[in-house]
This record gives structure tokens, C-alpha cells and sequence, in this order.
């Protein structure tokens, strides 16, 4: 399941592309030594290249992003008057290639290579009866709780523009040291990423990609030009310069986050690598090797962090950013700096990363370790409205629910609710219909139908007003929903929705999608569920082609499908139809099981009931008897889905007539179910029912009495006293008191069968039920009627 990400706009090492020094965030013209704004060269278009930049970085960083791009734009256009000193002529042609800068390519790494150090001095840091199970099972398709949904299955969500996982931690333009305003090769690198920056906040990423490359390019002509002139030779394996390759780290994280959020995570990688290659050479990149960690992490999650491969690699990542971190937080020299807050800030980050990683994995304890120590430091740093804090409390939450601690989760779920609700005011956002779900879900959990129901309706209203009508995610949430009214047994409510999910998947998924499947089949569990079987099997077949369409005709999950499309047959009288399609059934558990399997062994059950339902007793004795060796070879002697068999060889029996091979069936049943369900079973009390049934039509009354007593018992002990089955054990038992001509406890045993019957409201439907010797007790009331009411 997705977690939120975080972080929204994290640490931005806003220096100067050619300069040495290297400060922690801004540097406004208050904190510019004399020196710094003194111009070097006495060419005053050179110094206003300088102050024009520095000013936009100014504009920029109060969100005056107009004055910011005319700024930029202007410093741009004095610097290409200069001779030689055009940066823009090449845009247009500029390829993207993505290999600008040369690197040692015995050294540079990949993304197989996750051997990553601190520093250069550090170590290495390195899913009842098995056949009904199949078929009863409710086919949700949708984990729980997720965050997000994503739009192809098995992918994660592309990333969300309010939270980041600290991948933006350069996204703010650059200064011009005023030392190198005439140097070509320092200036228009800035430039140019500056306007690239501007254009990447618009949306404009292809723009601002061509900008980041011809960036790189420059870079690359500087580090060339420095190898002529001290005479080195240049070949494919030489290094940048420090000073170029340093410079070159925002310029590959920029376009790194292009790639990524265009979910390009090859190209994406590519540029992390290689920053990740340049901040190991160098000591005084601590802060740029704890971020490019970070961003390979998430990278390797965003590719499949719920595959063992990635999600140890991500990792490795992030244990290795956190080390980094807090190394940089031990030297941190004032506590109370914002510098310091935002070292503290990275570090809630990346932790919040790592939690995410154990949660996919399943490891919540893990998770909930991790989620804690994040949102203790985050609340620590952030203001109590702030979206990252929000994002730590419903990833902790998350956790919780998925441990099963309820109250914590829906505490988690309602602070996340309480800031969001006053940030977004006024707004359907879509974290907002998220969180109502999880809330929802809660209740759902807890079998609180009708605040469950409230609060996912409410979250379908808003997912509609932020997403529209037709959303993946609102065919997830009406799943959902349905699921809740089909346990609630609200199989009416639970069609309703299901068909309008269905509406939703096929009119934003590929129209052979697994999750249209999935619904097909909930629609079907439900109308089965009704009573509805035509309606049932329609979409079961419909279920069923669109099944083998995508997975072909040897698939378990095809077998379960058409499993159900042979149950309903049955139910329907279709027994041919039936027959047919529980053989193709075990054909497909033979192929993909072998014989001697749980499911193959089902399936011979379920062909054993047709045979018998169609006449065939012996055929259905032959099937039963090899369901039954392999459950015993599979699930052992004494297990309940034995018991079944066992039930049913007995009832085959006694149907041929041969009553003793049927009671010897039905004590072994009867000794299987004592042993693996105990004394108080509703099974047992189905089997002591036919036993006392064999023994009453034999005369042997006391002995079947004593039956149908222990039957009694067990039906009052799970339904209660006044249940229409313990009316009609009721009846039984007077008939047997009856034929001992014991006319007390026949008066009481018929007394109490009317009782009950007339409490339930089935004085009419009972007519057939009671009897006395064969005659409809019901009839006296005729010629009897009751007393008028007392005057």
C-alpha cells in the first residue's frame, strides 16, 4: 500500500555554481562582504550580470516569480551581447542526451551497484471446505488503506505535487560568485540553470530540460578547457574537475527530477549515479551525498519497493543517508540555527522514506518504529499546520490500523483530518476523501456499518468533486463500499454500488483489467447471495471470459471462477452444465497442483455432489472416495473438510438404501467432527440428526432420541431457543414421543415447536413443517380456531 510522501519542500543547497564555497541555504546582498559586491572588472555590464542574477534569486525566493524570470532573462541577454558569450544559441538543438559529463567509467555506478560509503574515509555501508472457500471468498482486489491508488496495477502512484520525499532538495536557482562574472564557463551555467529552474516550477519540464542540459554541456567545455590548458591528455575515463563536478550535482538532480516525475525512472537513476558518483569524491559533499542517498532510495521504492530486489536497495539507500545525517547534526555547531532545523528536517524525511519500505514489505513493526521517530522529530521542527507533519501522522496511523490497533489509528487519522481541513478550507482535496476513507474503514473494521457508511459516502462525494466521476480511485472507493454493505449482508446495497464501480473501471481501465474481474465476480457473489442464480451466472460467465482473455485457460484463478459458474449451474438444475465445467476445473488443479492436492480434492467433492444430485450414486461414491485419500494424505484423518466427505459417502449410502455402510459413514463423520470442531458444532448436530433419522425408522426409538436430545442442545446453544430449526427438532422429537405413547413430552415438544413458529411469524409457512404421524397439525387451528379475547 502507498504511504504519504513527504517533505514538500526540502533542503535547498542555494549556492554558487562555480565557487568553492559552499553555504547552507540563501544568501541574501545583506550577508555579501564588501568584496563580494565589488565588481572584479571595471565593465559595468559584467557587474549588472551579477547583480541581475542575485537579484532574481532574491525575487525568487519571495515568490515574486515574474520579476525572478525578468531578472533572469535580462542577465541572460547582457551576458550573450558580451563577445563569445552567447548561451542560448544551442537550445533549439540541443538532443537529450543524457551523457554530457564524463565520468570514470571503471568507478561510476549503477543501479545494480548499491555499494554506497559516507565519505571517503568511512566503511562500506553497504497470500469449511476448501471448494466453498474458493468460491464464498469475497473477491475485494484492493488492499487496504492505501493513500493512493495507482493507475496501472502493480505500479506505484505517480508522485504528488504537495508532498516530495526529499527530491526537490535543489530547487531553488543559484548565486553568481561576483569573482567569476567574466568567466563564461562559471556564469552561464548559473544562468541557465536558473531559468531552467523557472520554467520546471511552471510545469514546463521540456523546456526546462533543455536548459539543464546545455547547463551540463558548459560544464563539460569548462572541464575540458581546464585539461588543455594544463596540457593533460583527455580520454572517457577522466574525472571531472572537483570544482566542475561539484558544480554539476544540482544540474543532475534537476534533471534526475524531471525524469522521475515523468516516471522516465531509467534516465531518472541515471543522473542520481552519477551525483552519487561526484559526492563521494568529494569530503565537503556530505549534505549532497545524504541527499542524492535519499533520492536513489526513493527511486528504487517508486520502481517496485514492494519487490525484495528494490525495496533492499532502497534500503541501503536510506540507512546510508541516515548516517550521513546524522553525522552532519553531531557537527552542527548552533542547535539553534535554522541550519540546524533543517539537518533535523532531512533526517525526519528520510526516515519517514525508510518507514515506507518496511510498511510495503509487510514489516509494520519495523514501520512503526521508524513512523515514530519521524513524527517525534517533525513535531519538534514543523508548525502544527504543516502538511509533512500531516504526512507523518497518517503514515503512523496506517501502521497502526494495519497492526490492528484501532484507537491509535483513528487518533493518527483525525489529526491528519483536523490539518488538512483547515489547510484546504473550503476545498474537495483529494487527501481529504483519502482520509475519509481510512476513517471509514475504522468503523468498517469494528462491524460499525452506519458511521462507516457516512464517512465513506462523504468520502465518495469529495473523491468525485477532486477527481471527477470517472477515477480510478472511485472505482476503489465504490469497492469498498460494496464490500461493506456484502458484510453488513446488504446484498441489494452492495449490487448497487458494485455496478456503478463497474461503470467507473470500464470507463477508465483497459477493458480487460483484473479489477473488472474482480467486480464481475463481487456481482455475482451478491446476486448468488439473493437468491438471483440466472443473474449470478451471467456474470460469473462474463467474469470468466474476461479471466482467460488475460491469464489464458490454465490458471488457478481461472479455476475459481469457473468453479463458481459450476456451483450456480448446479443450483440452477443445470447439472450437465455443471458437470462440465467442474471437469475442466480439475483438469486445471491437476496440471498446475498435481493429484494429490487440497484443491483437486475439493473439486472431486463438488463432482461427487452432482453425480449424486443426477442419480448416479455410484459414480458419486468413486469421486468422493478419492477426494476423501486426498484430504487424509494432504490434511490428515481428523480434519473437518474429512469430516465432509465422510458426511457425504454416508448420505450416498443411505440414499442406495444400504443404511448400515450408512451409519458406519456417519459415526466416522460424527467421531472426525467431535475431534476437530469439539462437542458444540452446528455440524455435529446435522449428523447426530441422520444418525437418530436411521434409528427412529428402524424403531430403535430411545436410542434415536437420544440423537436428536444432543441435537437439540447444540442447535440452542448457537441459535438460541427460538429458532425455526430447533422448532423442527422440536417436531421430530414429538413424533417420537408420540410412538412411545409418552403424551407429556409430545404435548410439550409440539407446544413449544408452535411456540416458536408462531413467534417467528411462520404460523402459515409451518403448515408443512408440523406434523403429527403425517397429519398437518396446523389443520386443528382450522376447525378450532383460537378463543376470542377476554371481555
Amino acid at each position: 500500500m502507498n504511504s504519504l510522501t513527504t517533505d514538500r519542500a526540502n533542503s535547498s543547497n542555494s549556492c554558487s555554481i562555480g565557487s568553492s564555497k559552499r553555504k547552507r541555504g540563501s544568501i541574501s546582498f545583506a550577508d555579501q562582504t564588501e568584496e563580494d559586491v565589488v565588481a572584479t572588472t571595471n565593465t559595468p555590464a559584467q557587474n549588472d550580470i551579477v547583480l541581475l542574477n542575485n537579484l532574481g534569486v532574491d525575487c525568487f525566493e519571495h515568490g515574486i516569480l515574474t520579476d525572478a524570470t525578468k531578472c533572469f532573462q535580462n542577465a541572460m541577454e547582457i551576458f550573450s551581447s558580451r563577445p563569445g558569450g552567447s548561451i542560448t544559441t544551442n537550445l533549439t538543438s540541443m538532443s537529450s542526451q543524457v551523457s554530457c559529463i564524463s565520468l570514470d567509467s571503471s568507478s561510476q555506478s549503477s543501479p545494480d551497484k548499491v555499494l554506497v560509503t559516507t565519505s571517503a574515509h568511512d566503511q562500506d555501508v553497504i497470500m469449511e471446505d476448501a471448494e466453498s472457500a474458493a468460491s464464498d471468498s469475497e473477491a475485494s482486489g484492493t488492499e487496504k488503506h492505501q493513500l493512493s491508488t495507482a493507475p496501472i496495477q502493480g505500479s506505484p502512484s505517480p508522485p504528488r505535487s504537495e508532498y516530495d520525499e526529499g527530491m526537490t532538495c535543489y530547487n531553488r536557482p543559484l548565486r553568481i560568485d561576483n569573482s567569476k562574472s567574466d568567466d563564461y564557463h562559471s556564469t552561464a551555467p548559473t544562468l541557465l540553470f536558473n531559468v531552467g529552474q523557472l520554467h520546471s516550477l511552471e510545469g514546463d519540464d521540456t523546456t526546462a530540460e533543455r536548459y539543464f542540459l546545455q547547463a551540463l554541456d558548459i560544464l563539460q567545455q569548462r572541464f575540458e578547457s581546464n585539461h588543455r590548458d594544463e596540457g593533460m591528455e583527455l580520454d572517457a575515463s577522466a574525472r571531472l574537475d572537483n570544482d566542475v563536478s561539484i558544480d554539476a550535482i544540482p544540474i543532475l538532480h534537476n534533471l534526475a527530477r524531471i525524469y522521475y516525475r515523468a516516471q522516465n525512472y531509467k534516465l531518472a537513476m541515471d543522473m542520481y549515479f552519477r551525483a552519487l558518483d561526484i559526492a563521494q569524491q568529494d569530503e565537503q559533499a556530505s549534505s549532497s551525498l545524504a541527499n542524492t542517498l535519499n533520492c536513489i532510495g526513493v527511486l528504487f521504492f517508486h520502481m517496485g519497493g514492494n519487490t525484495e530486489k528494490n525495496a533492499t536497495k532502497a534500503l541501503d539507500m536510506f540507512n546510508a543517508s541516515l548516517v550521513v545525517r546524522k553525522k552532519l547534526i553531531e557537527q552542527a555547531e548552533d542547535p539553534n540555527h535554522n541550519s540546524y532545523k533543517l539537518l533535523k528536517q532531512e533526517l525526519a524525511t528520510t526516515m519517514n522514506n525508510k518507514g515506507r519500505i518496511h510498511y510495503m514489505l509487510g514489516d509494520h513493526n519495523a514501520a512503526l518504529v521508524t513512523y515514530i521517530d519521524a513524527l517525534k522529530l517533525r513535531r519538534e521542527i514543523l508548525p502544527s499546520l504543516q502538511l509533512d507533519l500531516a504526512a507523518s501522522a497518517y503514515n503512523l496511523g496506517q501502521t497502526y490500523h494495519q497492526l490492528g490497533n484501532l484507537t491509535e489509528a483513528m487518533e493518527l487519522y483525525q489529526e491528519f483530518h483536523s490539518i488538512i481541513t483547515r489547510i484546504f478550507v473550503g476545498k474537495n482535496h483529494r487527501d481529504l476523501a483519502i482520509i475519509l476513507k481510512c476513517m471509514a474503514q475504522v468503523h468498517h473494521d469494528q462491524s460499525q456499518y452506519d458511521e462507516a457508511a457516512r464517512l465513506y459516502y462523504k468520502s465518495l462525494e469529495t473523491t468525485k468533486a477532486a477527481l471527477g466521476d470517472f477515477h480510478p480511485e472511485v472505482a476503489s472507493l465504490l469497492n469498498k463500499i460494496g464490500n461493506m454493505h456484502y458484510e453488513n449482508s446488504d446484498f441489494s446495497s452492495a449490487i448497487r454500488v458494485y455496478e456503478e464501480g463497474l461503470v467507473v473501471e470500464r470507463a477508465v481501465l483497459q477493458h480487460d483489467h483484473p479489477n473488472i474481474v474482480v467486480t464481475l465476480t463481487n456481482i455475482a457473489q451478491s446476486q448468488k447471495h439473493k437468491g438471483n442464480y440466472y443473474a449470478a451466472l451471467e456474470r460469473y460467465v462474463e467474469a470468466h471470459a474476461l479471466q482467460k482473455a488475460i491469464l489464458g485457460d490454465k490458471d488457478p484463478k481461472v479455476a475459481v471462477t469457473l468453479s463458481n459458474v459450476a456451483q450456480v449451474s448446479c443450483r440452477l438444475g443445470r447439472f450437465t452444465r455443471a458437470f462440465d465445467a467442474y471437469q475442466e476445473v480439475l483438469r486445471i488443479r491437476r496440471d498446475a497442483f498435481g493429484d494429490d492436492h487440497v484443491e483437486v480434492a475439493a473439486t472431486l467433492n463438488s463432482i461427487g455432489l452432482v453425480l449424486f444430485k443426477q442419480g448416479f450414486h455410484g459414480l458419486a461414491i468413486e469421486s468422493f472416495r478419492e477426494s476423501l485419500r486426498v484430504r487424509k494424505l494432504c490434511l490428515g484423518s481428523q480434519h473437518r473438510d474429512v469430516a465432509v466427505v465422510l458426511y457425504n459417502i454416508a448420505t450416498t449410502h443411505l440414499e442406495q438404501g444400504d443404511e448400515e455402510l450408512a451409519t458406519e459413514y456417519y459415526a466416522e463423520t460424527l467421531r472426525v467432527e467431535r475431534t476437530s470442531l469439539g462437542n458444540d458444532h452446528r455440524d455435529l448436530a446435522v449428523t447426530l440428526q441422520h444418525i437418530g433419522q436411521i434409528h427412529r425408522e428402524r424403531g430403535e426409538l430411545d436410542v434415536a432420541l437420544g440423537y436428536f436430545k444432543e441435537a437439540l442442545r447444540i442447535e440452542k446453544l448457537n441459535l438460541g431457543d427460538s429458532s425455526t430449526v430447533v422448532a423442527r427438532l422440536l417436531n421430530k422429537m414429538g413424533n417420537i414421543y408420540l410412538a412411545k405413547a409418552d403424551v407429556t413430552n409430545m404435548m410439550q415438544s409440539f407446544t413449544e415447536a408452535t411456540r416458536i413458529y408462531e413467534l417467528c411469524g411462520e404460523t402459515e409457512n409451518a403448515n408443512g413443517d408440523l406434523e403429527i404421524s403425517g397429519y398437518n397439525f396446523y389443520c386443528l387451528s382450522i376447525t378450532n380456531p383460537e378463543c376470542a379475547a377476554a371481555a
